[in-house]
């Protein structure tokens, strides 16, 4: 169980090279290699908006996982206990990684080929 719970916990948090960091750090490369000033200033306003919204859902997480670990020293915590925080922490990381997409979708359809491959050059 001890063992299901830290992979549970490993497979919700990540880690950070991700697409999310690569979306919240977009300023620098945006200003470099997108010419439109007012494309830039939408891309970072996508990148504010999603670190602002994944700010929240990691409030909520960390409430469950709050909420998860009582439930450990809980000696009446059913499975059925562990399965309804569970549950709702992944229905708050699907909404997280939704986010995302859809941020880096958004980024995508305001950006042309070259200009995307020139901001995500180093990543």
């Amino acid at each position: 169980m001890i063992i299901a719970t830290i992979t549970a916990l490993m497979i919700l948090f990540g880690g950070s090279d991700t697409l999310e960091h690569y979306l919240l750090n977009i300023k620098k490369s945006a200003k470099a290699a997108i010419e439109n000033k007012q494309t830039v200033k939408e891309v970072v306003s996508l990148s504010k908006t999603l670190e602002k919204d994944l700010e929240a859902e990691n409030e909520e997480i960390i409430d469950l996982k709050k909420s998860f670990l009582d439930l450990h020293v809980k000696y009446s915590a059913t499975q059925a206990d562990f399965d309804s925080v569970l549950e709702e922490m992944l229905k708050s990381r699907k909404a997280g990684q939704d986010k995302i997409l859809d941020t880096r979708f958004a980024m995508k359809d305001l950006m042309t080929k070259e200009e995307w491959d020139k901001v995500f050059a180093s990543k």
